[in-house]
């Protein structure tokens, strides 16, 4: 009798260790899958030289094609306004949840040459197994500097 009490102590002693690492592996692909959507906002909006409807469509498709699906509110985050966008690059209303978000920031002065850079919000959820959803975070990044950004961040809907 005692050793069927020892080897069911040992059974559940390796079924945590599964959950644990099955966790584990869980969160990794889903902030990697995150950060490699983050990393590619960026770049197309230095691509496309702004927060236009041109970089938003690609955004969009690529979103699409990666199967990023998560969702989070953008509002105003460390003291910067943040607009939310859907799939196909238009502007939600405030409140709204939002695929990512993105804050345009002005420098220079008059007389200086106009450079403008974004920032860029998207969202990692932790989804473990057997459990669910547990929260989401937010995974921040910026371009470099964009001379006479191309922006139309002010247009609700690119069709």
């Amino acid at each position: 009798m005692r050793e069927a009490i020892g080897g069911t102590w040992l059974f559940g002693l390796v079924i945590t260790f599964i959950v644990f690492f099955a966790s584990f592996l869980a969160i990794s692909v889903n902030y990697s899958k995150a950060f490699n959507v983050k990393n590619n906002i960026v770049d197309m909006i230095s691509k496309y030289e702004g927060n236009n409807c041109n970089a938003r469509k690609k955004i969009g498709n690529y979103l699409s094609d990666v199967g990023y699906l998560v969702t989070g509110d953008c509002g105003s985050i460390d003291g910067d306004k943040y607009d939310a966008y859907d799939l196909k690059g238009n502007k939600l209303a405030s409140g709204k949840k939002g695929y990512y978000c993105i804050a345009k920031t002005d420098t220079g002065s008059d007389t200086d040459i106009k450079k403008s850079y974004y920032r860029v919000i998207v969202f990692f959820r932790v989804d473990l197994p057997v459990i669910g959803n547990i929260t989401t975070f937010k995974i921040k990044g910026e371009t470099e500097s964009i001379y006479y950004a191309n922006d139309e961040s002010n247009k609700t809907s690119c069709s």
